[in-house]
């Protein structure tokens, strides 16, 4: 009885190399010395006439162009419209890109917005 023989396997197709993942993401803390423009919040007029105050601390992920990918409230002022009035201001700030090796970073860190009333 005749042997089959198997004939040799046609070369592939050259398989491409693997697709860069998501940059890294490091955390940084405080996010002030690395700013590039800003403008300050509005503090809002009716939280002025009723005298309420406070500091609100957003978490930033910034990415490798040094936008604002997303922005939460980490820790609230106790006032919804001061709140509001910090994640608005600074959706539209702008910080240096940061590189780990020559590679850009998402980077991300806390801001601190204080709304505290002048007499």
């Amino acid at each position: 009885a005749p042997k089959a023989v198997s004939a040799p396997a046609a070369p592939g197709p050259a398989t491409p190399p693997a697709p860069e993942g998501p940059p890294s993401i490091e955390n940084v803390g405080d996010l002030s010395s690395r700013m590039i423009s800003m403008t300050p919040p509005r503090y809002p007029q009716t939280a002025r006439r009723n005298h309420e105050q406070g500091i609100v601390v957003l978490m930033v992920l910034l990415g490798v162009d040094g936008h604002v990918v997303d922005i939460s409230v980490s820790k609230s002022s106790g006032f919804g419209s001061l709140d509001r009035a910090a994640l608005d201001s600074v959706r539209s700030w702008r910080w240096s890109p940061t590189k780990r090796n020559g590679a850009p970073v998402m980077v991300r860190g806390l801001v601190q917005i204080p709304f505290i009333l002048q007499t």
